[in-house]
């Protein structure tokens, strides 16, 4: 039957809870120091560089994925462990299911928003910043928290199984559609813009090929970006199928469908930052300056200092 929960009551194999809870550590170490230097450096921004639209809609998707690592990855860490060593699980399953479900919400209605703003960043070049000001991106940040977090209250009254589908048919595939559409729409402007380079003079088509190369470098990070997102989504998806309409599946595979779920879920949440850095300067510019701040930096030369001082008194 569609969303029951027959397994419920039948706990998951001990290898499968001591591996999902150490699967949680490891999402939890990566998605916390990669998103939140990804929200420092757009926050900070030490070389002036990274205030735009874009990237408050990217620190919006950071801040989702920072809570994955600060909150649901520990959490599940801590079921996990309790349910692999059968005792009381002291944390509320609800807790870590509501958690979940407004972090994925609010992490592919971000990657929705930064669909949007790549389509109009290489649709309409010389209206976008006028249509995403920061105070339009702030408003749409905060309409995607306050949605989230209303939308996961139905699962409070569906249950986890059922909830898992209406979220695949909701929230994911809106996501896909819009990325398909855009996609289209984005390509097509790119090579019509190519093609009116050679109408332009010298100077006014060399100033026009380092803004559209700049534009096709973001948008090609946030394709990568997007690929990884369906990489993870759309296998999760296929376990929600299973979960939901798999009747004589074991409920062995069940638990093996609901782990699997959730770890792709979490895992998107730690690559991301990666992206940024691999394939965006400034990020790593930033990161960089993040990362070798003044104190790091005065620290290591004393350290230094001290160790010179005492090799020299033990020379002599």
């Amino acid at each position: 039957m569609f969303g029951d929960n027959a397994c419920g009551n039948v706990t998951a194999p001990v290898a499968l809870s001591f591996t999902s809870a150490t699967l949680s550590i490891i999402i939890s170490l990566i998605s916390i120091p990669g998103n939140l230097l990804v929200l420092l450096a757009v926050l900070i921004d030490p070389n002036r560089d990274l205030r735009c639209p874009f990237n408050y809609f990217v620190s919006n998707l950071a801040f989702a994925d920072l809570i994955v690592g600060c909150a649901v990855a520990p959490l599940s860490v801590i079921f996990h462990t309790c349910e692999g060593m059968r005792v009381h699980i002291i944390v509320p399953i609800e807790v870590l299911h509501m958690l979940f479900f407004i972090t994925c919400t609010a992490s592919v209605l971000s990657l929705a928003a930064l669909t949007v703003d790549r389509y109009l960043a290489i649709t309409s070049p010389l209206q976008y910043r006028v249509k995403l000001s920061g105070q339009r991106v702030a408003i749409v940040s905060i309409l995607i928290w306050v949605f989230s977090i209303s939308f996961s209250f139905i699962y409070t009254k569906i249950g986890y199984i059922a909830y898992t589908f209406l979220f695949a048919h909701t929230a994911v595939l809106f996501t896909f559609a819009v990325l398909i559409f855009t996609y289209v729409k984005i390509f097509a402007s790119l090579k019509s813009q190519v093609q009116n380079w050679e109408n332009l003079s010298d100077e006014n088509s060399e100033n026009s090929r380092q803004v559209v190369k700049w534009e096709k470098k973001i948008t090609k990070t946030f394709l990568i970006m997007l690929a990884l997102f369906m990489a993870c989504y759309f296998p999760s998806v296929i376990f929600v199928y299973i979960m939901n309409f798999c009747r004589p599946c074991s409920c062995d595979l069940i638990h093996v469908s609901r782990d699997l779920q959730i770890m792709l879920v979490m895992a998107n949440s730690g690559m991301n930052p990666f992206v940024y850095g691999w394939r965006l300067e400034n990020f790593r510019r930033a990161f960089k300056r993040l990362l070798m701040c003044r104190w790091f930096v005065k620290r290591i030369r004393s350290i230094s200092r001290s160790v010179v001082t005492l090799s020299t008194s033990v020379t002599e």
